[in-house]
């Protein structure tokens, strides 16, 4: 191959390397945020009547990463939550902080094709609006 075939090819090389690279290394960095939707902002509840003919109810308000339940009785909790894990089936891992941080505790909530409504632990939530 005579010289100047050589360096004909070698700069065509640059040339063509160059265009491949050249985006990469002065391209904008940009960040990507990905939010995720949290589903349980707002107010749920669950209530009814057992065999024994006792009513009862709970209702969760999850607001921001706080959360507020009161149920028919006079137990009430407030503290703070964590979508901890989500899964294919729709369901999510949720980690509740009560007491004055002194107690945690991990609920599985499963979401439904309806946003108004989602599964605690077997018992049907309804959004309150």
């Amino acid at each position: 191959m005579k010289q100047h075939h050589l360096f004909v090819l070698i700069v065509g090389i640059f040339i063509v390397g160059g265009l491949f690279l050249w985006p990469k290394f002065h391209s904008e960095q940009t960040t990507v945020n990905l939010v995720v939707k949290d589903e349980l902002i707002g107010r749920w509840h669950a209530g009814g009547t057992n065999t024994d003919g006792f009513e009862w109810f709970m209702e969760y308000e999850f607001s921001n990463g706080s959360y507020r339940l009161n149920t028919g009785t006079d137990y009430k909790e407030e503290g703070t939550y964590r979508i901890t894990q989500r899964y294919l089936d729709g369901s999510i891992e949720v980690e509740k902080t009560f007491d004055n941080n002194q107690k945690t505790y991990t609920m599985v909530i499963r979401t439904t094709d309806d946003p108004d409504v989602l599964f605690l632990e077997g018992v049907q939530l309804n959004r309150v609006k």
